[in-house]
C-alpha cells in the first residue's frame, strides 16, 4: 500500500491526499513529528510530503502528484497546468500562515484545532513561535492585508481559472483543480475556506463539488 508521511495540516500534503482520495487510491497516512521527524529516519529528505510506493520514495508535492498520474494512468483534463500548480505554491500558499497565525491568541486556536492531543505547553510554545514567524514572513513577502490578498487570489482562479466552468478542467477536476483545492482543504477548520467561500458563490460552488469528489 502507498504510504503517505505528512503533516496533517500542511497544504502541500492535501495537494496529494485529494488526489489519491479522488482516484481511490488505497493509502496510508503516517504523521511525522514536527521536532524530531523521526518518521523520516528512512531519508535523508526532512520536509513533508514523502511517498513511498513499495522500493519507491518521491519527495515534493508536485513530483509526487506527477509520479501518481504516470504510475497510476490517472487520466485529468489537461490544460496549463504548470502556470496554476506554481501559482498554487508560489503565491496562494502563503497567503495561509499570516491568517491562521496572525496573532498569539489565533495561532493558539489554530495549533488546537491540528494537534489536539498536544499538550498545553506545546500550543503555548508553538504559538508563540508561528505568530512571530508568519508576521516576519509575511513582511518578507510584502503581504501587508493577508485576508485582502487571499480575496485577490479567490478572484483571480474564479475569473481566470474556473471561467464559470464547474471546474478548471472543465465537467471533471484536473491538476490544478486538486492542487488549489488541497491548499483550502488543509485549512477548512481554521476560517480560510469560510473566509473564501463567503467571498465568492462560484468559489464555494467550485469548493464543494471538489470536496464531495475527494471525500476519504
Amino acid at each position: 500500500m502507498v504510504k503517505l508521511y505528512q503533516f496533517s495540516a500542511c497544504p502541500f500534503c492535501w495537494k496529494v491526499r485529494v488526489l489519491l482520495n479522488y482516484k481511490d487510491i488505497p493509502f496510508e497516512t503516517i504523521e511525522v513529528n514536527p521536532r524530531s521527524k523521526k518518521e523520516l529516519e528512512f531519508t535523508d529528505y526532512k520536509k513533508v510530503p514523502v511517498l513511498v510506493d513499495g522500493e519507491t520514495i518521491v519527495t515534493e508535492s508536485a513530483d509526487i502528484m506527477d509520479y501518481l498520474n504516470n504510475k497510476y494512468e490517472i487520466t485529468l483534463p489537461k490544460g496549463d497546468e504548470e502556470k496554476w500548480c506554481n501559482w498554487v505554491d508560489d503565491t496562494l500558499v502563503h497567503y495561509l500562515p499570516p491568517i491562521i497565525h496572525k496573532d498569539f491568541k489565533t495561532s493558539f486556536k489554530t495549533i488546537g484545532e491540528v494537534m489536539p492531543t498536544g499538550s498545553w505547553l506545546t500550543r503555548l510554545v508553538g504559538a508563540t513561535i508561528m505568530s512571530k514567524v508568519a508576521k516576519k514572513k509575511a513582511l518578507k513577502l510584502g503581504i501587508s492585508d493577508p485576508i485582502k490578498e487571499l480575496k485577490i487570489a479567490i478572484d483571480k482562479w474564479v475569473d481566470e481559472g474556473l471561467k464559470g466552468q464547474p471546474f478548471y478542467g472543465g465537467d471533471q477536476p484536473s491538476v490544478a483543480d486538486l492542487s488549489v483545492f488541497g491548499v483550502f482543504r488543509s485549512t477548512e477548520k481554521l476560517n480560510v475556506v469560510d473566509i473564501a467561500c463567503e467571498h465568492k458563490q462560484a468559489f464555494s460552488n467550485w469548493y464543494a463539488k471538489c470536496k464531495q469528489l475527494t471525500a476519504s
